[in-house]
């Protein structure tokens, strides 16, 4: 009987060690990539973002921002404007998904890469605005091998970066970034631009 209870606490430390570390590891990956984004350490950021989805990720909001945005009803053109809109927006994301400008993204709150004024009341994911662990683990959800974040945590929710990280081969990698409505607006409207200028 002794023995029973011993091995079912032994068991449940185990478990409840297994959870804390699952639950601390891709907080301690955010943490290492923030501060490598603070202290420009480029080639760390590179280990801990999978540029190819979040390319995915930024076009896919780029996109439904410039439908929403240019007022484009369901019909036989819509789907032409979209693939002329891809079309024009992998070059517009394409500058915001280099380790440099992604950077930028994060640290600055907007991106400079493209539109080089900031919008008013912008905040950037630093060591200071990422907020304390109580925070961090407040703004998080879990999944297998995923992990979502919502930064900072000082902002209101619909101003917040949602980052999406995923473990890939034993390790987090940032693989989708959600940008503020505000900011998905600001690209959709250089898209417009740029879509008018071709025209």
């Amino acid at each position: 009987m002794v023995s029973g209870m011993r091995k079912t606490i032994v068991a449940l430390l185990v478990i409840g060690l297994v959870w804390v570390g699952y639950t601390a590891w891709p907080l301690y990956e955010l943490t290492v990539l923030v501060r490598a984004i603070d202290a420009r350490d480029l080639a760390t950021v590179t280990q801990h973002v999978n540029f190819d989805r979040v390319r995915v990720s930024l076009t896919e909001q780029v996109m439904a921002a410039y439908v929403r945005r240019s007022g484009i009803n369901p019909g036989p053109f819509a789907r032409q404007a979209v693939i002329i809109g891809l079309s024009i927006a992998d070059p517009i994301v394409t500058k915001l998904v280099s380790p440099e400008a992604l950077s930028d993204l994060l640290a600055l709150g907007w991106p400079v890469a493209v539109i080089p004024d900031a919008p008013p009341s912008t905040v950037g994911i630093n060591s200071d605005t990422l907020g304390t662990a109580w925070h961090l683990f407040a703004a998080s959800r879990y999944g297998i091998a995923r992990f979502e974040i919502s930064v900072p945590s000082a902002l209101p929710p619909v101003n917040r970066f949602r980052l999406i990280f995923q473990l890939l081969t034993w390790r987090w990698q940032l693989v989708g970034i959600i940008l503020p409505e505000n900011i998905q607006n600001l690209l959709a409207d250089e898209l417009i631009k740029a879509i008018r200028y071709r025209r």
